[in-house]
């Protein structure tokens, strides 16, 4: 069943990959992903420290409101900001403001004249259909560099959660604005350092990078939306009207990267970020500001990263076997338990792996995957079990108690129905002088008697969980501990034996009239390995055992009517019993084609009966002790007094003969032989 198992859940996990391969490209589970991201982003996001050679000046509502108008922005007012930054020596000016429309001349020629001056600066034409804005002539002839503000939102829900370092253009690869500071500020290219695998975290055979398939990254965003003169602010933001004017310290603005942009109160160019939430007070984002998280990730080397799809599909791929093997082999509270461990396990693992090292694990997929597996495997397992429940019910609801049905239907891979070796108690029963009894009832009345004493007989049996072999006329045959597995089965049988004799004293009582005869059951019950499983031809099979065990039962069935006893069982089912089972031993004996001898015992009943034989239980002990011993004297001694006060008991006359016969025959071994039924 295990092997089974293993070959189903494999050949399951290749369709479950199938279908989360598929599910995966729906905009919904992408929107989900990114939504999981939201989430870290905002709850678990790990300590990330902004660069701090990064400065933003704002063109914010009190700078615009000491303007004459609002748009365009006056460039003369640009021309002055530019001068005072200059004059700090900052290492770079970026301009996150698009000049490609002209304005009044005189401004516009400020400005030109201002942006000549400065070492260097950056402005920001936008894409368009893959072609690139050009700025107007005057500025373009005085730029040192461009760079593309294109943002990268979700198309979906609009957010900004990514960054791309490079865009194709009409007139080749243009790089991001902040790829542009980046590569101006440190001579280096930003999509080649973030290629460079080396500079990122490698665990094992797992290999970790911050570039998605895309060629994009996830802002790892230093912190929340700054607040013009909030303290709390992740970045040194300042006021355009106060840089302007010179009433910031150029010590605040030498050798800094100085980003230019607008952060007024109805500002269009703001946007959503993983941030922006009703509950948690964030406002959108500047579009300058997510310039300055770009640029800080790239000059601090701070980043998300992601494993390779291949790594992320071998993990899958566990992850769907697991369960799907656990749903095929396991009872359904034990799946649901491995499923939440499984899951909630790799939830806390997203978490950690995110908050410690900045790792994004996928979570969409995974859910999908743990789902789509444990509703494939359930499925499977409904429709073969189904069948194979009905199939256990149709065949043993005849052999085995209700309630041990309902365990096998329960958990059919307790049962091994294709045979297995099992320890068992094996029973078997008949009814003294049957024949008899059938010669003085006609036809119906002994279908009608055999009917209600195997009834009977069966409801004690099927009570201690007894599963029926067969029935043969009057005989009963039956064993304990198969197929499932049952506590003490020893002591089961022998008080299933022994109420067996009180439910035939009871028909004795009912039956009499009719029979003219006692209903006399001689039972016959020994302990050991038996093959057991389910026999017989393709059309036609029983669940039977075979094996010594139960020959040996079958004979010792026969063995009461030499003894004059009702329940005879072997020495391994005796070890095996409580206190409370009144025994005692009747013979050694050696059964046909066997050289070691058994010895038997007599079930005489429970802890009453010890009462009722009082001292000469004792004494019949003592006797057959003696015996063993060849203390023949002291034997005969002993069970002549047993017989004073029970004269025709069996096993004390049988013992009797037996001590006789060792006195008069010093060479017997003391064993009898039983050489027929």
């Amino acid at each position: 069943m295990m092997k089974n198992n293993f070959v189903r859940a494999f050949l399951l996990t290749l369709l479950t990959l199938l279908i989360v391969r598929v599910l995966s490209h729906y905009t919904w589970a992408q929107n989900l992903e990114a939504s999981t991201f939201d989430l870290r982003q905002l709850f678990f996001a790990p300590p990330t420290k902004a660069s701090d050679d990064i400065v933003m000046v704002w063109l914010d509502e009190a700078t615009m409101q000491s303007l004459a108008y609002r748009s365009p922005i006056p460039r003369d007012f640009l021309a002055q900001l530019t001068e005072q930054i200059t004059k700090a020596q900052p290492k770079v000016i970026g301009y996150d403001i698009f000049f490609k429309d002209p304005s009044f001349e005189d401004a516009d020629r400020a400005l030109a004249k201002s942006l000549s001056e400065t070492n260097a600066y950056v402005v920001v034409p936008r894409r368009e259909n893959g072609e690139v804005d050009t700025l107007l002539p005057l500025f373009e002839n005085v730029v040192k560099g461009v760079g593309l503000a294109d943002l990268p939102f979700n198309p979906f829900d609009a957010i900004l959660r990514e960054a791309q370092f490079s865009f194709h253009t009409q007139g080749g690869e243009r790089s991001s604005f902040a790829a542009k500071l980046y590569e101006v500020a440190t001579g280096n290219d930003a999509l080649e350092m973030v290629s460079d695998l080396s500079l990122f975290p490698k665990f094992g055979p797992l290999q970790w990078t911050p570039l998605s398939d895309q060629k994009r990254t996830k802002v790892r965003f230093a912190g929340p939306p700054s607040t013009p003169g909030d303290a709390k602010n992740v970045f040194k933001v300042y006021s355009a009207k106060l840089v302007a004017m010179g009433l910031v310290p150029a010590a605040w603005l030498k050798d800094k990267i100085i980003l230019i942009g607008a952060g007024y109160d109805d500002l269009k160019d703001a946007f959503l970020t993983p941030y922006y939430a009703k509950h948690t007070g964030y406002q959108r984002m500047n579009g300058v500001e997510y310039h300055a998280n770009v640029l800080s990730s790239l000059l601090t080397k701070q980043f998300y990263y992601e494993a390779a799809p291949v790594h992320i599909y071998i993990f899958l791929a566990l992850l769907a076997f697991l369960l799907l093997y656990a749903s095929l082999s396991f009872q359904l509270w034990k799946t649901a338990f491995t499923g939440l461990l499984l899951v909630g396990s790799y939830i806390f693992l997203v978490i950690i792996a995110f908050r410690s090292r900045g790792i994004l694990l996928p979570v969409i997929s995974p859910l999908l995957c743990s789902v789509t597996s444990l509703g494939l495997g359930m499925s499977f397992r409904a429709m073969t079990e189904g069948k194979q429940k009905r199939w256990i019910r149709g065949v043993f609801s005849h052999y085995v108690p209700p309630q041990v049905v309902d365990q096998m239907m329960s958990n059919p891979d307790l049962v091994k129905l294709g045979g297995e070796e099992r320890y068992v108690t094996s029973f078997f029963s008949d009814i003294a002088s049957f024949t008899t009894i059938s010669e003085k009832l006609d036809p119906t009345t002994l279908v009608k008697f055999l009917n209600e004493y195997l009834s009977r007989m069966n409801e004690i049996l099927f009570r201690y969980g007894a599963t029926i072999d067969k029935y043969e006329g009057d005989a009963i045959i039956a064993f304990f501990n198969a197929p499932l597995d049952i506590e003490a089965h020893e002591n089961k049988a022998v008080r299933a034996a022994l109420e067996i004799q009180t439910a035939s004293k009871a028909m004795t009582n009912e039956w009499k009239e009719k029979t003219g005869r006692d209903i006399v059951t001689r039972i016959g019950l020994n302990t050991g390995p038996a093959v057991v499983g389910n026999m017989g031809s393709e059309s036609r099979f029983d669940y039977t055992a075979i094996g010594d065990t139960i020959n040996l039962a079958s004979r010792l069935e026969g063995t009461n009517k030499f003894y004059g006893t009702r329940v005879m069982f072997s020495e391994t089912t005796e070890r095996a019993l409580s206190s409370e089972i009144i025994r005692r031993p009747v013979d050694r004996v050696r059964v046909k084609g066997k050289t070691k001898p058994i010895l038997l015992y007599e079930a005489m009943g429970m802890r009453d009966v010890a009462e009722k034989f009082g001292t000469a239980m004792r004494s019949y002990v003592d006797a057959f002790n003696s015996f063993e011993k060849r203390y023949l004297t002291q034997a005969e001694t002993l069970i002549a007094s047993v017989l004073q006060k029970f004269p025709d008991d069996g096993p004390s006359l049988d013992l009797k003969k037996r001590i006789d016969r060792a006195i008069a025959e010093p060479a017997w071994d003391l064993v009898t032989d039983l050489m027929s039924k």
